[in-house]
């Protein structure tokens, strides 16, 4: 597995809070099948401390250093999560955000109980600056995203989604893993990641995703997103669809209209 989401730099957000914890995370990863990480610190405009892209830099090649000390075989990238506001935009053209991996890819998370208005403009912003959006754990967030038809209609436009792996093995709940199973099944579903802060959020290993997603959209998709487009992220190049299954469900709504006009 490629973790395009991880929390494991120390010191900058509510991850790691020393090296030793940091180390502590990334042994565990490895031990569950994950064999790149992009380390995404928080990155909230306005808050009392937000972490630069030089301090993230340093971070990951203080780490570096360490998983070759321990003859670890994980591989570790820079990022950031980053927190939407209404001036995203202006610190992306500022620099002050990091894109995954220096890619033309960010992570952005939104709040979870209600739709900013500004959410389309500013993803369709930040397409226009040249950066394509990645959404964080959208099955996280309330119902009126996916009953409003929201994500959808982004997705269409070319914004990405990213599930956490442990929705989907119920640890945020019923409702996350509902989200997350509709998600999976109806296609829409680019990226799977960890998430993780610490070790109490890793409970589950790289087998027993692969499965579950297996099992509810077939083995090519579950690759996929847990390997091949993390690794296009990394690479900025093109992400690639769940196409078979955006295709089956289009051919159904075509038939369903179709009968609903005889």
């Amino acid at each position: 597995m490629i973790d395009i989401h991880c929390h494991v730099l120390y010191g900058l957000d509510d991850g790691p809070e020393n090296l030793e914890q940091s180390m502590e995370l990334i042994r565990e990863l490895e031990k569950k099948g994950v064999e790149k990480i992009i380390a995404t610190p928080h990155y909230i405009s306005g808050e009392d401390y937000v972490p630069t892209c030089e301090e993230i830099r340093e971070k990951v090649e203080i780490l570096r250093k360490e998983i070759e000390k321990e003859n670890l075989k994980i591989k570790l990238y820079a990022g950031m999560e980053v927190y939407a506001s209404h001036d995203t935009v202006e610190k992306i053209k500022n620099k002050e955000i990091l894109p995954l991996n220096d890619s033309r890819y960010i992570l952005i998370e939104f709040p979870f109980e209600i739709i900013p208005k500004y959410m389309t403009d500013l993803l369709f912003a930040m397409q226009l600056e040249g950066y394509t959006p990645i959404i964080a754990h959208p099955e996280r967030y309330c119902p009126d995203y996916r009953e409003s038809k929201l994500l959808d209609e982004l997705v269409d436009k070319g914004v990405l989604l990213q599930i956490n792996s442990e929705s989907i093995l119920g640890f945020y709940g019923k409702r996350a893993k509902k989200a997350a199973y509709r998600l999976l099944k109806e296609g829409m579903v680019h990226l799977v990641a960890t998430d993780s802060h610490n070790l109490n959020k890793i409970l589950s290993d790289k087998k027993s995703i692969e499965k579950k997603i297996s099992d509810i959209c077939g083995i090519e998709n579950a690759e996929r997103i847990m390997y091949a487009n993390p690794q296009r992220v990394l690479e900025n190049e093109d992400v690639l669809a769940m196409s078979e299954v955006r295709k089956r469900l289009a051919i159904i709504n075509i038939f369903r209209r179709f009968s609903l006009k005889m």
